[in-house]
Formats: structure tokens, C-alpha cells, sequence
């Protein structure tokens, strides 16, 4: 499900109003949306096999750490909406998860889908022409992180 577009970009100035927009956007097309933490990311270059982002898609991550989940959400970040179906990673479907030396992480189903992404610190989102935000999600980051090398134990 795809939601409208969340605000123009002068109410996204701050780090917050964006990470608000982004919040609106996951809510919007996940149940039980209030129990995940989230972080953007971005998607890498596919490898041979892998399902390449649509032109213009992001991610919003939604992960939660009982029971081990993550929630991949379609954004684009264009114009602030959802850009897809989104996919849920647990232990009933997960098929191997890792994070590779350049420090982007990859996520596969047992259903063949694979996704590759890195998140940064302080990403800048280019909401519109000339309208780069910067997104602060250092402490974040930390605890996905965290998450992910929990996460890859248990693939």
C-alpha cells in the first residue's frame, strides 16, 4: 500500500520533521507499526541474482528485537511516499543475513527476494529540486547495528 505524500519541504526542516515524515510513511502501510524502531537506508548495486530497488526507492527499516523482525519498507524519497509492498524478515522466512566488508548489510527470504542496503549516520534525502535534508540518525544507527549482528547470528 502506498501512502500520500507526507509534507512539503519547508515543514521537513530539522532532522525530526523528516524522521516524522518517514514515520508516517511506515505506519501507513504496516499493522502494528508502534513496535518497530527505523532507520533509512539506502540500496547498493545489485549482485548477479539480486533484485535491483526501483528507480527513485529507498528504504525505511523497521526493526523490532522480540520477536527478531525486520520490516523493509518501499519510500520514495522524492516525494516523501511509499513505493511498494513491504516485506517482512523473521525467523520463519529468513534465509541468510550479512553485512559485507564495505559495510552495507544484505537480507535474503527463504521466498528468493534479497535485499542489499547501507545505512549511513547522516544521510542527506533529496525531498525535491534543491532540497537536500539531512537525516540524523547516528544514535540510531548504533542500535540497528547492534540488531543486525544479532539479526545475522541467528540466519
Amino acid at each position: 500500500m502506498t501512502s500520500e505524500p507526507a509534507s512539503s519541504p519547508e515543514h521537513l526542516s530539522g532532522g525530526q520533521g523528516l524522521k516524522n515524515a518517514l514515520r508516517r510513511i511506515f505506519d501507513s502501510q504496516i499493522p502494528n507499526y508502534g513496535a518497530y524502531n527505523l532507520v533509512f537506508a539506502a540500496p547498493e548495486e545489485p549482485e548477479q541474482g539480486e533484485l535491483p530497488a526501483p528507480d527513485g526507492t529507498s528504504y525505511v527499516l523497521g526493526y523490532r528485537w522480540k520477536p527478531a523482525e525486520l520490516m523493509i519498507a518501499p519510500v520514495r524519497v522524492a516525494d516523501l511516499s511509499g513505493a511498494g509492498s513491504p516485506v517482512e524478515v523473521n525467523m520463519t522466512n529468513l534465509a541468510h543475513a550479512t553485512m559485507w566488508d564495505d559495510n552495507t548489510y544484505e537480507v535474503g527470504t527463504s521466498t528468493g527476494k534479497v535485499f542489499r542496503f547501507a545505512v549511513e549516520d547522516q544521510p542527506v534525502l533529496d525531498v525535491g529540486p534543491g532540497n537536500g535534508i539531512v537525516l540524523e540518525q547516528d544514535v540510531d544507527r548504533i542500535d540497528f547495528d547492534a540488531f543486525m549482528e544479532a539479526f545475522i547470528g541467528l540466519a
